[in-house]
């Protein structure tokens, strides 16, 4: 099962002037399984920031495009599974 880990609660804001608005967003990473975190930006909107720890994609936040393809909405909800420590290191 893929787990999305949040390592830092920090929020990028970026100015978009063409809408004079702020677009809010945090970094995750993605762990497919393999040992590697892919990372990707989760939109927030005007929600608070997630804490660290290690979540889910809620399936509300996937949808289908209009030629049948699996994709993620512009805002990703995630679902808290925990918070797991990082294995302690190897003695040599």
């Amino acid at each position: 099962m893929p787990i999305c880990r949040v390592k830092s609660a920090a929020v990028d804001e970026q100015h978009n002037a063409k809408t004079n608005s702020i677009i809010r967003s945090q970094m995750v990473g993605l762990d497919l399984g393999n040992g590697f975190e892919l990372p990707f930006r989760v939109g927030l909107g005007q929600r608070p920031p997630y804490p660290a720890g290690e979540y889910d994609i809620d399936p509300k936040s996937f949808a289908l495009s209009p030629y049948g393809d699996l994709v993620l909405k512009r805002y990703v909800d995630l679902i808290s599974i925990g918070f797991k420590a990082a294995p302690p290191a190897a003695k040599a």
